[in-house]
């Protein structure tokens, strides 16, 4: 026979394991006063979530930076080895797309847990030039940081890291 206590304590565990978990959005969980859902990678109060985040490192060297084998070693010296960086939103999605409205003001926060320092550029291509059209804070290691961005015309636009452009980079569209 199974004493009740332990029956007890069977299905209190049970049930703490299907609890729900609170999904969190900006420091506010879902359901709460403030509206925070996620339409995309977007909280309904405007706010986009583009955090750096190291991937792995690039197996391929850059020029000058071939480690050579010591004399005497049978293999081939590795190749230097490069960071990753990406952007990731909210839902963990990496250099996501975004989607935004015109003439609306959205707030871009950006967490760097990375090693590295980050900064967010927006940029528009006209006629095959390049133009910033909105420059986050410089984010150094372990900091934080947000700005306010808004367009007034619809179109695509891109974002990279100042730093990272070929790895942290993306396309904005706006309605």
């Amino acid at each position: 026979m199974i004493p009740r206590f332990s029956i007890f304590v069977a299905l209190l565990f049970v049930g703490a394991t299907s609890l729900p978990l609170a999904v969190q959005v900006t420091g506010q969980t879902i359901g709460e006063e403030n509206d925070t859902s996620v339409e995309g990678n977007i909280a309904a109060n405007n706010t986009i979530i583009l955090n750096a985040m190291e991937v792995g490192e690039d197996e391929t060297a850059e020029q000058g930076e071939d480690e050579t084998a010591e004399q005497g070693e049978d293999e081939t010296a590795e190749q230097g080895e490069k960071e990753m960086y990406r952007w990731v939103d909210g839902t963990g999605t990496e250099n996501p797309h975004l989607n935004i409205v015109s003439n609306t003001e959205y707030t871009i926060k950006i967490d760097n847990p990375t090693d590295e320092e980050h900064e967010l550029i927006i940029d528009s291509e006209s006629d095959g030039n390049k133009s910033a059209v909105a420059e986050g804070p410089e984010i150094e290691p372990g900091d934080n940081g947000e700005f306010k961005f808004m367009s007034n015309q619809v179109g695509e636009l891109g974002y990279h890291c100042k730093y990272h452009p070929d790895q942290m980079n993306g396309t904005i569209t706006v309605s």
